[in-house]
């Protein structure tokens, strides 16, 4: 579940005026980019175990979840793609049928089995070229979130075609909802947990007011697009300057269109604001292919918050945001 060359846009700032025993943050390297943990507690002990358990939690789901990893849950469903079911944990079956949720309520606009055009894409980049037309449509063929068959009886999961691959990097938000379920069983129930820049913010800071969390302009670092106050909501920010590579003067990123095969356009930056991150984080890919007109409307459809910035510069919010 890596993510190359992300910019961390929501910044979050710790002005509690707290006393350095109670509020306790961390920061590690795991899913091959940032999490970075804080809580506030009772006191540092309880802070620091807390802390622990959850950086234990994100570790154990990238155990379940990586593609890069052999031993994985995600390896081994794809390594058996159009040849058997593979038997999985309650987690994955409830991470994948969470995905092919959004999947279907997009209209395939968002799809977790994008993988073999992201593979595609990245190997002809790297090599300074673009795939040809005939190579993305052979590799589409593949891409279609119908061709997951989930057995909950039997707790397994296939893939229809071979060459398939499911590519969970889109559901990092449910990780983040799992840490604070279980914080809210260990006592804790203000914190920040921000996987690859993206923030689960529980309750309230140490003083008692909202967590503040910047949102940057994707092109003007020095631009601060708004201040969200949030208080039990997941936010999200995606843009087109996570991966990328420039080729003849066009800008090709990592938000593929399963449509088209190709990246989208017309859209650089897309953050959304909700209560479950295992639903913002997947639906903040929409409004880069669906556009911004399409794109709002599918995200007040999901009961979300969302600023979205075009490739004119153009800002656009929904009605509960204030834009600076």
């Amino acid at each position: 579940m890596k993510r190359y060359g992300i910019m961390v846009l929501a910044l979050f700032a710790l002005v509690s005026g707290c006393t350095e025993q109670r509020t306790v943050q961390k920061t590690e390297t795991i899913m091959g980019t940032q999490v970075s943990i804080t809580v506030v507690a009772r006191d540092r002990d309880q802070g620091e175990a807390a802390i622990e358990a959850g950086m234990a939690e994100v570790r154990r789901f990238d155990d379940m979840m990586s593609l890069y990893k052999d031993s994985s849950e995600i390896t081994e469903i794809n390594r058996a793609a159009g040849k058997r079911p593979v038997r999985v944990s309650p987690e994955m079956i409830e991470i994948v049928e969470k995905a092919a949720e959004i999947s279907l309520r997009s209209g395939g606009v968002f799809d977790v089995t994008v993988g073999p055009l992201v593979v595609l894409w990245q190997m002809r980049l790297k090599e300074g070229k673009v795939p040809t037309d005939g190579e993305i449509a052979g590799v589409r063929r593949l891409v279609n979130y119908r061709n997951i068959i989930v057995d909950k009886k039997a707790s397994t999961i296939f893939l229809r075609r071979e060459g398939m691959i499911m590519d969970l990097g889109g559901m990092k938000g449910y990780i983040a909802d799992q840490v604070a379920d279980l914080f809210k069983r260990r006592g804790i129930t203000n914190a920040l947990i921000a996987l690859a820049g993206d923030i689960w913010a529980l309750g309230h800071r140490e003083d008692g007011k909202p967590w503040r969390i910047g949102v940057q302009h994707p092109r003007e670092k020095d631009r601060t697009l708004a201040v969200l106050e949030l208080s039990d909501r997941y936010v999200c920010t995606s843009g087109d300057y996570e991966r990328f590579v420039i080729r003849e003067k066009k800008r090709y990123h990592h938000i593929i269109d399963p449509r088209t095969g190709m990246p989208s356009t017309g859209v650089i930056s897309v953050t959304l604001v909700g209560e479950r991150g295992a639903l913002i984080d997947p639906l903040a890919k929409v409004p880069f292919i669906l556009g911004v007109e399409k794109g709002l409307g599918l995200v007040r459809d999901f009961g979300a918050e969302a600023i979205i910035v075009d490739d004119q510069g153009k800002v656009t919010s929904t009605s509960g945001i204030v834009l600076q």
